[in-house]
């Protein structure tokens, strides 16, 4: 929490405690319009008014300043009127006057530019510069502080997954995203998160191609004097072709001439 939206939050609880003392709030439970609420109840001390509203269903009544912000860091809120909440499925809010309860969680809609009607926008300023945080500001006087064109960004969705990257065997698929829903304009922040994401995809395991093992030596020559033929020999087993994968191309047999020496004991007057 930086130290201008401390300050806040402080001179807020400040404010709304000072008036707390034997408040009488609206008190009903499980209805659907808060504003036909007409029962009350007195508090204890340090206990604030309160609405909780979910999927159209209210509940109201007293509840102690800390679960609605009065301290930094507790509660969902604070004292007053959320900052942080706006048309949200679900909203806890709190205020401190007699009767208030009924108001709250009426926020408008983030499209719509106006300042938080519970917050002095121009005395804020004055004292504590908010207009400078623009993110804080664009919350809460987005009007008096000229942020109506601050807009924070949204990804779009996803786009569909890609195919796989190999036709067999384990690869890979991706997916992308934008920050277009909205796009940020106006200093506002850009989407937080990844903009691609990716996954592990499995095929059928892939066919191994045979391959050939080293040549043995040669053999010794088919004669021991005059010409002859040696031979050598290699398999197609590194590795094995499984799976449909190709047989080796080539030959598994080599052969070469060879001569020992020459024979003796010719008969040359045969000639």
């Amino acid at each position: 929490m930086d130290r201008h939206h401390a300050i806040f939050l402080l001179l807020v609880f400040q404010i709304c405690v000072a008036k707390i003392d034997s408040l009488s709030c609206l008190f009903c439970q499980n209805i659907d319009d808060p504003f036909q609420c007409n029962i009350t109840v007195s508090c204890q001390s340090l206990q604030v008014c309160f609405l909780h509203e979910k999927g159209g269903i209210y509940n109201m009544g007293c509840t102690g300043s800390q679960q609605c912000g009065g301290v930094a860091g507790a509660g969902p809120g604070i004292v007053g009127r959320s900052v942080q909440k706006k048309q949200s499925s679900e909203c806890h809010e709190c205020c401190s006057t007699d009767s208030c309860n009924s108001l709250l969680c009426q926020h408008s809609k983030p499209t719509s530019c106006r300042n938080d009607e519970t917050v002095d926008c121009a005395k804020m300023n004055s004292l504590f510069h908010i207009c400078a945080d623009i993110h804080q500001a664009s919350l809460v006087c987005p009007q008096f502080c000229n942020l109506c064109g601050v807009v924070d960004g949204n990804w779009g969705a996803w786009s569909s997954w890609s195919g796989c990257d190999v036709t067999c065997s384990t690869g890979s698929q991706t997916r992308f995203r934008i920050c277009s829903d909205p796009a940020p304009a106006g200093g506002g922040l850009d989407c937080v998160g990844k903009a691609s994401d990716t996954k592990i995809c499995k095929n059928d395991a892939c066919p191994v191609h045979g391959g050939w093992s080293q040549w043995t030596t040669w053999g010794s020559c088919s004669v021991t004097c005059g010409v002859g033929m040696q031979r050598r020999d290699r398999s197609c087993s590194k590795p094995y072709p499984t799976l449909f994968g190709d047989h080796c191309f080539g030959d598994s047999r080599d052969d070469r001439v060879c001569i020992p020496g020459a024979c003796s004991g010719i008969n040359i007057d045969k000639y």
